[in-house]
């Protein structure tokens, strides 16, 4: 039993499901609800909880890659990335939740001028522009999660 392997493994998979289940709950039910309810309320909920948000999204994201990597690193398969099934899968999930880290990024920007912002116009389209980012998130982390989760069984 290699203990710092597992330790490595727990880590990226708790910080995986925090990060990919925070950007689908909050394109898929908040979002959606704080939508709903008016910019005013979006507004107010947003500040409210943004740096938390953030903390959560951004860092789980970042842990999850980083780690994830360094996984990769201990398992010595940096260099199957582009010759096996399991390698292909794994790189897709890094390149897919790479990208949804960065798009996850510009939608919590969105989400931090939408806070600050009196007028009504700027708040629409504000919020826009972070609904349409965070359900791009929440796409692309899940292509993640379920091309690392198929990767053992690819081969």
């Amino acid at each position: 039993m290699d203990l710092e392997l597992i330790v490595i493994r727990v880590v990226h998979i708790l910080a995986g499901v925090v990060w990919a289940g925070g950007a689908i709950f909050m394109a898929a039910v908040l979002d959606p609800r704080l939508r709903a309810l008016g910019p005013d309320v979006h507004r107010r909920v947003t500040g409210a909880i943004y740096v938390p948000l953030r903390v959560v999204l951004e860092g789980g994201g970042a842990i999850t890659i980083l780690v994830g990597l360094a996984l990769v690193i201990r398992m010595d398969r940096l260099g199957h990335l582009f010759d096996t099934g399991w390698g292909w899968a794994i790189t897709i999930g890094l390149v897919t939740s790479v990208i949804a880290h960065t798009t996850g990024v510009f939608a919590l920007t969105a989400l931090k001028k939408l806070r600050g912002t009196e007028e009504d116009a700027e708040a629409g389209r504000l919020s826009d522009r972070a609904t349409t980012l965070a359900r791009l998130t929440a796409l692309l982390v899940t292509v993640g999660v379920v091309t690392m989760a198929a990767a053992r069984f690819v081969g």
